[in-house]
């Protein structure tokens, strides 16, 4: 429940983001955040919350698959 609730705090803060970085620049005042960066690492938070969700869930760590034939 707790990670559902960090998730969805992840999206909404990534979507501020998203928001902020598309309006267009004031040159009297500077952006202090780079939003586009935040965004970046909200994405790969988002895709790693995304996976423990999935693992909670189903009960299975999430694996890579396995190498096909002829690959070392």
């Amino acid at each position: 429940m707790i990670t559902l609730g960090v998730l969805v705090l992840e999206l909404l803060v990534f979507g501020l983001c998203y928001v902020r970085a598309k309006q267009p620049p004031n040159p009297m005042k500077p952006r202090l955040l780079p939003y586009a960066l935040i965004m970046i690492f909200l994405g790969l938070a988002v895709f790693a919350t995304t996976a423990h969700v999935i693992s909670v869930t189903t009960g299975h760590q999430l694996m890579p698959r396995n190498k096909m034939k002829g690959q070392h």
